[in-house]
């Protein structure tokens, strides 16, 4: 017989398991479902009890609890807060986002976000222009080292 007992009671009975073989596959450590919850095995205490002709060997196990999975808290922004698009990385559109940079906008991220605003765009886009925009408010420097990139690839011909 398996005892499965509540975590933290040497008493209180959380479920019992009958069979007519000893139970060997329990062991400190697995994970006992009982009462409709799931519990860590702590310990466990065997006896071999007789009452007569009937021998019963007891498996007391002690548990203790599983914390239950809950759900993800969705997070409430603030009224003055844009909310970031996705994330969906490709280097061949990261690529092609720097030319689009320097060749259509000529490194002025303020207008390509007021664009995509007006117009509507991809929400890759969107983020790659706040991305960008705050990297060259922090490093003004930058939109030379991306000029240079994108005049080393001969992708774009300037009209």
């Amino acid at each position: 017989m398996l005892v499965v007992l509540a975590p933290r009671s040497s008493a209180r009975v959380l479920t019992r398991f009958v069979a007519r073989r000893p139970w060997t596959h329990v062991a400190v450590g697995d994970i006992v479902k009982a009462a409709r919850r799931r519990y860590r095995v702590t310990r466990i205490e065997r006896r071999v009890v007789r009452a007569g002709d009937v021998i019963e060997h007891q498996y007391l196990v002690s548990t203790r609890a599983i914390p239950r999975k809950r759900a993800p808290r969705l997070r409430r922004a603030f009224a003055n807060v844009v909310q970031m698009p996705l994330e969906t990385r490709s280097a061949v559109a990261e690529f092609l986002r720097y030319h689009v940079l320097v060749r259509v906008f000529d490194g002025d991220a303020d207008a390509w976000l007021a664009q995509l605003r007006t117009r509507g765009g991809d929400e890759g886009d969107v983020r790659f222009v706040r991305w960008i925009r705050s990297r060259l408010r922090a490093d003004p420097a930058l939109l030379i080292t991306i000029r240079r990139m994108v005049d080393a690839t001969p992708f774009w011909q300037s009209a």
